[in-house]
C-alpha cells in the first residue's frame, strides 16, 4: 500500500510540475484535458494529458522517474538504474502509441473529423539522466524533458498548416472525452485484502490522531483537548473513500462511535446530502459531494 502510494505521489508531482510549462502554451489555441480513462475494445486506456488544437492533438505520457533511464528498442523496455538497483519497466513509447490508437478509434466512432495525433513521453524530473539505443530513433524524437514541451508544440504547429477542427468541434471533443471518462475507483478493501473489521473507526483528532468524543454538539479530544464542530466531516470522507459513498444512519452511528442514531441523523442531515428513502430509518445518504 505504501509502495503504491509512493508511485501515485510521484506521478501526481510529475503532472503537477508540468503546470508551470503548460502556461507557455497559447491558451486560445489549445484545450488541455488531464487524467482521462476510457473504455474501448472491452478494456480501459488511460491518458495523462491531452492538448487539443485545431490542427493536431498531442498525447502526453508523463513519467516522474528518478535515476538513469535507458530506452531499449531491441526488447521494448525501459531500464532504470537508481539507488534501488536495476529495474525494468514497460517502454512508455509503446504505451503512448497504444493510447493514440485507442483515442483515434474512439474519435472516429463518434464522427469526429480525423485529426493528427502526436505522442510524447515527458520525463519531468530535471535530475533524471535519459539515454537510448543508437538505433532507437523514436526515443530521440518522442522522449523529452518538461522544458522542451513548448518547442515541441511549436514544431508540430509549424508542421501542420491546415485547421481540421473548428472551435466548437474542439469543445465537442473535450465534452465527449469528459463524458466517456470513467475514473478508476476500485474497492480499496478488496484490492488490498483488508477486512472491514480491521479499520480504525471513529472521529480522529486532527492534532494528535486520537479518538474524539461527541460532547455537547462538539467533538473533544481527551488527550490534547482540541475541539471541533466539523471533525466528523473528515471521518465521513474517509468512509466514502474506503468503504462506500452510501451510508445509513445506523452505519454512521457505528462508524463515528455515536450514542444514538438520532445523533447520526442530525449530523448527516446538517450536511445537506442527497438521500433516498422516505423515513429516517430507511434513509441512505450519498457522500459523493464530500470527495469531489
Amino acid at each position: 500500500m505504501e509502495g503504491n502510494l509512493a508511485k501515485y505521489i510521484a506521478g501526481h508531482n510529475g503532472e503537477k510540475s508540468l503546470q508551470y510549462f503548460y502556461r507557455y502554451l497559447p491558451k486560445q489555441e489549445a484545450d488541455i484535458i488531464h487524467n482521462i480513462r476510457i473504455k474501448h475494445m472491452e478494456f480501459f486506456f488511460q491518458v495523462d494529458t491531452l492538448i487539443i488544437t485545431s490542427k493536431f492533438i498531442i498525447l502526453l505520457e508523463i513519467k516522474n522517474y528518478i535515476g538513469d533511464l535507458f530506452f531499449d528498442d531491441k526488447y521494448g523496455q525501459l531500464i532504470r538504474i537508481s539507488s534501488k538497483g536495476r529495474e525494468i519497466f514497460e517502454d512508455p513509447i509503446q504505451q503512448v502509441k497504444r493510447q493514440s490508437f485507442h483515442l483515434t478509434q474512439v474519435l472516429e466512432q463518434h464522427k469526429i473529423p480525423r485529426i493528427p495525433i502526436e505522442t510524447l513521453v515527458v520525463i519531468t524530473n530535471p535530475r533524471t539522466f535519459v539515454d537510448s539505443s543508437e538505433t532507437y530513433k523514436n526515443a530521440l524524437k518522442l522522449v523529452i524533458k518538461s522544458p522542451m514541451l513548448l518547442s515541441k508544440y511549436e514544431e508540430f504547429n509549424a508542421h501542420y498548416k491546415k485547421d481540421v477542427l473548428l472551435m466548437k468541434e474542439r469543445k465537442k471533443i473535450k465534452r465527449l472525452l469528459m463524458k466517456l471518462n470513467e475514473p478508476y475507483n476500485p474497492d480499496i478493501l478488496s484490492y488490498y485484502g483488508i477486512d472491514k473489521s480491521e479499520l480504525i473507526t471513529g472521529v480522529l483528532c486532527s492534532k494528535c490522531n486520537t479518538q474524539m468524543n461527541r460532547i455537547n454538539a462538539n467533538w473533544e479530544c481527551a488527550v490534547c483537548f482540541h475541539t471541533s464542530k466539523t471533525a466528523h466531516v473528515g471521518a465521513l470522507r474517509d468512509y466514502a473513500l474506503i468503504i462506500s459513498t452510501d451510508i445509513t444512519n445506523k452505519e454512521c452511528k457505528d462508524f463515528l462511535h455515536l450514542s444514538t442514531s438520532m445523533q447520526a441523523y442530525y449530523l448527516l442531515n446538517s450536511l445537506n446530502l442527497p438521500y433516498t428513502g422516505t423515513s429516517r430509518r430507511t434513509r441512505t445518504y450519498q457522500l459523493d459531494s464530500l470527495i469531489t
